[in-house]
């Protein structure tokens, strides 16, 4: 093998790792947006049913999107 070879082999190792990175980081994301809107439901729900704040499971929607960005979730009336 001469040095080209090498240098090729090289950049196409590097380019595959960072493609692989790039979907390991979206699938990362996609699962803490999941696990975001699930609290914020739990916490929803059990808000609706009247559990008392300190007592309740998941979180309330701090970052303020999830009306918009969680599908299926609607404001508790």
């Amino acid at each position: 093998m001469n040095a080209r070879t090498l240098s090729v082999a090289g950049l196409l190792v590097i380019v595959a790792s960072m493609v692989l990175a790039a979907n390991i980081d979206a699938s990362s994301t996609e699962r803490l947006h999941e696990t975001y809107c699930t609290e914020v439901a739990v916490w929803a729900a059990e808000e609706a049913r009247g559990v008392d704040p300190l007592k309740r499971t998941g979180h309330p929607d701090y970052r303020g999107i999830a009306e918009d960005a969680c599908p299926g979730l609607r404001r508790a009336t």
